[in-house]
């Protein structure tokens, strides 16, 4: 590993699809089924809508099913607020319904499919749309077929809101484009690097299987809005699956090897230095107005920051510590820092350090994250 550490409505026709028998009747609430479009719209190609995966797949039977993907990864919402007056399952562009629900007044809204096409009418107001063969719709990964992962829920969903600044983006190398999920016999590791910084929150692990993955950083930004508690993960050798009451949302993980973190975390510390999280952020963002390149120097109970900059700029300030060291210092990307302050949950963290050209590490319970310095 190389460590650089969305007016009035209007009648609209479009030319459709022919498929026989495709019959279909809802009446929706409109504020349910828009807050299940805002989700599921997430999900589906909206550059080209000659593709099926511009489409949502929408099955009535016991209740409402809503399935959208873009082959890489889905999601499956649960409605059974729903009235169903006729069963059918049907296929309908998620980017235009989502505008027309979104137009329409806070009222029933009725969807019918019948001789080929969408109907979609509100009092007066009625648009039509195009459908697809909905048997056509990509499958998607069963849980019947796959193996649980036995994680706590907010520890996993928690982590991955730390982890999630220092994941890449765009690497070459494919694999740091997400996060490492690693599970051994000792630890559940959750861990992350831009090659500049590595991020691991690691938790004991009592009665989870080995096993280690790499989620795509697309698919943890919609983990984070679309969980809290109360889901099950699943791994079937290809994709992660996460099933709670009323969602299913898989995502293809990424095929590949993860650096070998574990050899950048540094066994032992010679000096940890506890800081106040709101007064550091203070000071550090009086230096981010001149550069967001800061050197810090540590003499005894002084903590100094100073701007570094190729203009004539300065900043600098200080504030009171508990230390022992004299002249330590070293240089390093605010941005870095401001992250990892940005997600940590206690109000005192610990700056923990070795020799000045080495990386440092910030930690706060069992979330840290290694950041490389900055040449001065």
């Amino acid at each position: 590993m190389v460590f650089h550490l969305f007016t009035q409505p209007i009648t609209i026709t479009i030319k459709y699809i022919n498929i026989k028998g495709n019959k279909m009747k809802l009446k929706f609430t409109k504020s349910i089924i828009e807050n299940n479009l805002a989700i599921a719209i997430n999900f589906i190609e909206k550059k080209d809508n000659s593709q099926i995966t511009s489409h949502l797949l929408i099955n009535a039977k016991e209740y409402l099913s809503i399935k959208a993907t873009d082959k890489e990864f889905g999601i499956e919402l649960k409605d059974k607020s729903t009235e169903i007056l006729e069963k059918g399952k049907a296929t309908i562009n998620g980017k235009k319904f989502y505008e027309i629900i979104k137009a329409l007044n806070d009222d029933f809204i009725y969807l019918e499919i019948e001789n080929n096409i969408a109907t979609i009418t509100q009092n007066s107001s009625v648009y039509k749309l195009p459908v697809f063969d909905a048997n056509e719709f990509p499958e998607f990964p069963i849980i019947e077929d796959a193996k649980e992962i036995i994680i706590d829920p907010f520890i996993f969903i928690d982590g991955l809101k730390k982890i999630l600044p220092v994941i890449d983006t765009n690497n070459p190398k494919y694999e740091l484009n997400g996060a490492l999920l690693n599970i051994n016999d000792k630890t559940i590791d959750l861990v992350s690097t831009d090659t500049k910084r590595l991020a691991i929150v690691s938790t004991q692990n009592s009665n989870s299987k080995e096993i280690e993955l790499i989620i795509p950083k697309k698919a943890i930004s919609e983990i984070r809005k679309l969980f809290i508690n109360d889901f099950k993960l699943f791994f079937d050798g290809i994709n992660l699956i996460i099933k709670s009451e009323n969602i299913k949302f898989f995502t293809k993980l990424i095929n590949g090897k993860f650096p070998n973190y574990q050899r950048i975390i540094p066994s032992s510390y010679k000096t940890i230095i506890k800081l106040n999280k709101s007064e550091f952020i203070k000071k550090i963002k009086q230096i981010t107005v001149i550069s967001n390149e800061v050197k810090f120097i540590i003499n005894n109970n002084i903590l100094e920051f100073n701007s570094i900059s190729e203009e004539t700029f300065e900043a600098k300030t200080q504030m009171n510590i508990e230390s022992d060291l004299e002249n330590f210092i070293f240089a390093a990307n605010s941005r870095f820092i401001l992250d990892f302050l940005s997600v940590i949950d206690n109000e005192i963290f610990e700056l923990c350090l070795n020799d000045a050209n080495i990386p440092f590490t910030l930690r706060d319970g069992d979330f840290q994250t290694i950041i490389m310095p900055l040449s001065i």
